[in-house]
């Protein structure tokens, strides 16, 4: 709470809390291009080597890119590339911003259930990031390529995007796609600050930060000094 931009009396409700921002100076941004786009543990990471685009959710369980963004189409334009699995915890901020600057070309909002996304569930539910409603902002850079899929959870039914209200998950308002997968473009060039806001959890979750190939020939060792160690957003991940 020493860190919250309101004192504890100032929030009407539970989640007012829980989805507090900071104040302004309460993180340092790094100078590196990537950082991290939340406060959490980065638990898992990995190259985008194999055919089927697999990334590890836990040790024996693995899920592909393209379940996971829904898109086959977008899934492959990260071949060769890698990824981060960032876990926050419902005492985490909950705030989600850009791990890089870039241009925002899509989102892509993929309907599902709400499974918790702890360690049990992980260990132990098949693929739970591609069953759960997530929302994955892309972005484009001088550099590459990134997609930053944003996962749902128990008691985090409510993904909200901050640079659009077309977007929020497990609402009636997107029962209107008919449990399909969608894609939401901007209507003119939405040029987005490394570290600004994206959007928001309400309570905890995961992300997944996923870089193409460019971003891999130029940081070989991204996330690898990170891997199971608790990473603040802002926070260099290179």
């Amino acid at each position: 709470l020493d860190e919250s931009e309101k004192s504890l009396d100032e929030y009407r409700t539970l989640q007012e809390m829980f989805t507090r921002r900071l104040k302004p100076d309460a993180r340092v941004i790094a100078d590196d291009e990537v950082v991290s786009p939340v406060d959490g543990v980065l638990s898992q990471c990995g190259f985008l080597d194999s055919d089927d685009l697999s990334l590890i959710q836990a040790k024996g369980r693995e899920y592909t890119l393209a379940s996971l963004l829904g898109s086959e189409e977008e899934a492959v334009k990260y071949k060769g590339g890698l990824w981060a699995t960032i876990y926050l915890s419902p005492f985490n901020y909950h705030r989600i911003h850009s791990g890089v600057s870039g241009v925002l070309k899509s989102s892509i909002y993929v309907p599902g259930t709400l499974w918790p996304v702890n360690e049990w569930s992980v260990d132990n539910v098949e693929e739970v990031f591609c069953v759960n409603e997530r929302v994955t902002s892309v972005l484009q850079s001088s550099t590459g390529r990134s997609a930053l899929c944003k996962v749902g959870a128990t008691n985090v039914g409510k993904i909200s995007l901050s640079y659009t209200d077309d977007i929020l998950c497990n609402t009636n308002r997107m029962k209107s796609h008919r449990g399909q997968p969608w894609s939401w473009l901007p209507s003119g060039e939405l040029k987005v600050e490394k570290a600004s806001e994206l959007g928001c959890f309400e309570l905890g979750s995961t992300v997944v930060f996923v870089l193409d190939s460019s971003y891999r020939e130029k940081y070989p060792n991204l996330f690898q000094n990170y891997l199971s160690k608790p990473v603040l957003m802002g926070q260099s991940l290179i």
